[in-house]
Order: structure tokens, then sequence, then C-alpha cells
């Protein structure tokens, strides 16, 4: 009986791997989908996503399923959106800095019926203009027409859907299956790619449990300059570069530097003239403490009664290192340094006592006082982030506790440039045997 239901078990397995290699490597069509003008363009292979599953459940079939939550929830018969959609082999998104600033947009997409009907239930809202009908629900737009319809993502919360967008949308001017932006695309059997026009290329793998990105910035890039990062070993959460600082406050927009200076009194554009992007940031460990405060009562009969009690307080133990020469002397200017029993005393940040020291145009901030590190700095990159997410939740840290379903299912996160502009990035989740999709969905 066991070998029966073995053999079944594997001719099964065969079957869907022969069923699969014909389904999920059809011919992806470049043509009429992603306009001339833009200059990045996304690639979802949703067949590629669809086999990645499916070969996850064969190797290891029991680990995909919730029996728990499957036993528990009762779910409701409804149509989702997805049923109303004809779901295709693949979607391009594409942006540029023109047109199409502040959205991300995907390439036509056939629906049926009561796809309208379905939008309204999901608690999308219709808005018009100038004739053109589009529902929006949060970040997501979707802009009808006759038999199909556009997906536009907003990257920026505040983007406006204008009737110069809308009209952007109807462009007869598409790239060619020749085209040298879907270069780096084709011929890849990975879930999603990005490319842009300057030669900047990145593929998404996902491996069981873990999400990769690996990819490589063009030549020009100067997002990350050049630098020696130095990492620091067992860390919580590290970060080591040089940033484009102008570049990086430009995208901030004008809004974001008004809010800061409200809130701060200082100005990022004067701090980017004395900031040359270098910053060396590193969360070693939580600092935990008690003390007791007595205070004094009196009671009924007027007798002093003592009263203890006992406070706990949690401080992360931090050391930020920030480059620049002049930096330290706009914020003494600024008051943004004090000396406090003498010592200097980084008064804006109001969560924890953090001390100042200015030493060869290097500011440091530490929040243990006369906290100084030893670190040797890598040959092979020049940007390091790490960030150890199950560490830093296996406790309770106080008011510095925060807490998501995405979150709580994330082991590390690491991400890495090198000095020839190779890129790296790894999500690795607790669960490494159950598929990465299968646990984002949940």
């Amino acid at each position: 009986m066991i070998k029966k239901v073995a053999y079944i078990f594997i001719i099964g397995c065969c079957i869907l791997v022969t069923v699969g290699f014909f389904r999920y490597n059809p011919t992806v069509i470049y043509i009429d989908k992603v306009p001339v003008s833009a200059e990045t363009v996304v690639h979802v292979n949703l067949r590629e996503i669809e086999y990645n599953i499916l070969c996850s459940f064969l190797k290891h079939p029991f680990s995909q399923l919730d029996f728990e939550s499957s036993s528990t929830k009762k779910r409701e018969k409804k149509e989702s959106l997805l049923d109303q959609v004809e779901i295709p082999n693949s979607i391009f998104f594409y942006t540029n800095q023109q047109e199409f600033k502040g959205f991300l947009i995907s390439n036509e997409i056939s629906f049926k019926k009561s796809f309208v009907k379905t939008l309204q239930e999901e608690g999308f809202k219709e808005q018009n203009i100038k004739g053109a009908s589009f529902y929006v629900k949060g970040r997501v737009v979707c802009v009808l027409k006759e038999n199909t319809f556009q997906v536009l993502c907003k990257l920026d919360k505040d983007a406006v859907i204008s009737p110069e967008l809308l009209a952007s949308l109807n462009s007869e001017d598409y790239f060619s299956n020749e085209a040298p932006i879907f270069d780096n695309i084709k011929d890849k059997e990975i879930p999603i790619a990005i490319a842009t026009s300057q030669g900047d290329f990145f593929e998404i793998i996902i491996d069981e449990g873990q999400l990769m990105l690996r990819g490589q910035l063009n030549e020009e890039s100067t997002a990350f300059l050049p630098f020696d990062a130095t990492p620091s070993k067992g860390s919580i959460a590290m970060l080591s570069g040089k940033l484009n600082a102008n570049l990086l406050v430009d995208n901030l927009g004008e809004k974001a530097k008004s809010s800061f200076k409200k809130l701060t009194s200082l100005s990022l554009d004067s701090i980017t003239g004395k900031w040359n992007g270098a910053l060396n940031f590193n969360l070693s460990s939580f600092i935990e403490k008690s003390d007791t405060i007595v205070s004094y009562e009196y009671d009924d009969d007027f007798n002093k009664v003592e009263k203890k009690q006992i406070q706990h307080m949690i401080t992360p133990n931090v050391v930020l290192d920030i480059e620049g020469k002049g930096l330290c002397g706009y914020l003494n200017k600024k008051q943004a340094i004090k000396l406090v029993e003498n010592d200097s005393v980084f008064t804006l940040m109001p969560l924890f006592t953090t001390y100042v020291s200015c030493k060869e145009d290097v500011l440091r901030l530490t929040s243990v006082k006369n906290q100084f590190e030893k670190k040797e700095a890598e040959e092979t990159n020049k940007f390091l982030f790490w960030f150890d997410v199950a560490a830093y939740q296996e406790k309770e840290r106080g008011m510095y506790t925060f807490q998501n379903k995405y979150l709580d299912k994330i082991n590390t996160i690491q991400f890495s440039v090198a000095k020839n502009n190779e890129v790296k990035a790894t999500v690795q989740l607790k669960n490494t045997s159950k598929n990465f999709f299968f646990q984002l969905s949940n």
C-alpha cells in the first residue's frame, strides 16, 4: 500500500513537472508593452513566480500548507479582483522622470465584465478628469479603457493624477522587441527583473524562504560614492557608506525639507553643504537599567509614608559617525550641541541622552559616554547595510519595539554595493523551507 501511494506521488510529480515545463516557459512578448519614453522597466514574470511556488511545493509539500489557519478560518466565497482579470504570462511596469514621474505604470491588462463592480466592492472610488474614468484606493489607481485597464502605483503618496498623465497613457510609440533596454531581461528565467535606460540591471530571485537581489549599477552612477565600508561584527543593525548627499536631499522634496526645518530649526541644504555623505552607524545592543524612585505620601493620620517605585529604562547602544568639514560648527551655532554638566550633548534627540564628540571633521553621536570603536575597512564594498530583525525582536524593547506581520517573519536583511558597482541584497525569512511568496501572502 505504501509503495502504491509512493508510486502515485512520483507519477503525479512527473506530470506536474512535464506540464509545468510547457506552461511556465511561454514566449514573452515585448512589443507594444512599454513606451519609448520609459527610463525604468520592471518585468514581473507571473509564470516564473507560479513555477517557483510549484517547485517549492514539490520539494517540501507539507511545509507549504498552513493547517492551523485553514482549520480555524472560515472563508466566505467572494469574487476577488484577480477573478475578474485575464491573468497574463507577465506584466511590464515602467516610469521616467518626465510625464510618468511619481508613478509606476503597468502595460494594458484585459478584464472581464464584472471588473468595475468588483473594484467598487473592494473599496476603489471612481474619479473623472475631462471624461477619463479611473478608480483610486490608497496608492493604487486603475485607469480603464474599453476592455483593458492599467495599474498606476504611486511611488509618492502625494502624486497627483493629471490630464497630462492620462493622455500620456495613450502613447502609440513603443519599444521594439530588439530595444537595448530589454537586453538584460530577455531569456532570463527569473521572477522579477529591473532595467534602466542608463544601463542599470537588477534581478530578484526566490530561493525557498529567501529573496535575493543581484544586479549592477551603471558606471556613471553617483548614488553611492567611493568609500571603504567598515562592517561591525555582532551588530543588531549597522550601516556604512558614502551617499551622494545632494542627490539624497533633492529626492526628499521641498515639503520634507520644510518639515525638517520646522521640527529641528536646521536647514537640510545647509547640512548637505557641510556633510560629505559619509556615515557609519552601529546598533550593537540595548542597555537595560532599573532605577528606584523614592517619594513620600501622608496617610489619613498625617504620617509620612515612604513609597518606592522601580523604573525600568531601555537605551539602545548606538554609535553614529558623520563626516563633514564644518558640520560640528554649524550644529554648535544652531545650539543643537550644548554643554551639559561638562558633557557635549546633542539636544535634538528626545529619547535618550546623546553625547557628542568632534574630531578631524568627524561628528560622533553616541548613547554611551566616551564610546569608541575600532573597525577595519573592507577592500571590496563601498556600502554595507545589515539588520538582524530576529535578534532585535527576540526581547521586549520598550518604546523601541516595533512589530508587523511582515517584519515578524524576517530573520535578517542585508544589502551591499561593491566598489565595481555590483549590488547584492538578501531578505531571509525565519521559515527557510516555505516559499517566500507563500509567506508574504499569508
